[in-house]
């Protein structure tokens, strides 16, 4: 799963079994469904591309090639777009962050035949098109299982399965989410950790053990003041759900 920044926000979400949807904030669904597999997918960004308004998630397909999807005015479906980073070898995983005025975001991403390095660097809008500005890589020292930007730091994890980042203001935590266990969050860049209770709703069940997790400490628009955290897994057996969650708690302590 993955949320878009900018100019509203869009969240995508990718099956396991193959196939891509867009939805808004609402839960209302963007656009016809797509069969797109992708091993991994990373939060997005609003932009005028080409004269029109787009929504753009990079990701990564089941054969290991870095591609963007985008979804916008015109568009009956999420489409999938060249990203130009020249990369020959399988890519493994990825995550972006905020750019500020240096692009639309950063990017960093690791392959399966160097899964201790992060590549990085910053997608940016040339007249018509995108373009791609390597910065330094990033040596974890330990094989990378997910990665994330907190504000400007690059934290990478050699456990979690799934993480995001948190931040609002002066908040910065980071959300994790390791194989068959709770949701985790973290304020120290990932040194400590400490399980995070999910209250169900009013016709709502979250999941104990979430497999995906997204967050926006704030969003532009909707009934989200304290921004929210997406979280998805199964709620009963057989049953799968993606889960809006409140974190107020957390974004808006005093």
């Amino acid at each position: 799963m993955a949320l878009s920044s900018g100019s509203g926000a869009i969240l995508a979400v990718a099956y396991d079994a193959g196939g891509l949807e867009f939805f808004d904030m609402e839960g209302d669904r963007l656009g016809e469904p797509t069969r797109f597999h992708l091993r991994d997918l990373a939060d997005g960004r609003a932009a005028n591309i080409q004269g029109t308004q787009l929504t753009l998630f990079p990701g990564v397909t089941d054969a290991g090639v870095l591609k963007a999807y985008v979804f916008g005015t015109g568009l009956v479906a999420p489409a999938q777009i060249d990203l130009p980073i020249p990369e020959e070898r399988m890519v493994e995983g990825l995550c972006t962050g905020d750019a500020g005025t240096q692009g639309l975001m950063r990017l960093a991403y690791w392959t399966i035949s160097d899964n201790r390095t992060l590549r990085t660097g910053v997608v940016s809008q040339a007249g018509e098109d995108l373009v791609w500005t390597q910065e330094a890589d990033t040596e974890a020292g330990f094989p990378i299982t997910s990665c994330v930007f907190a504000y400007d730091t690059l934290v990478a994890s050699p456990r979690s399965a799934a993480s995001a980042s948190l931040t609002r203001g002066d908040t910065s935590a980071l959300l994790s989410i390791e194989a068959g266990g709770p949701l985790q969050i973290s304020t120290d860049l990932g040194m400590t950790t400490s399980n995070v209770t999910v209250r169900d709703g009013i016709t709502i069940t979250a999941p104990d053990a979430p497999t995906a997790v997204t967050a926006h400490g704030t969003l532009p628009a909707g009934g989200y003041p304290g921004g929210v955290v997406v979280i998805a897994g199964e709620t009963s057996e057989g049953t799968h759900q993606v889960v809006f969650v409140d974190p107020s708690a957390i974004t808006l302590e005093d």
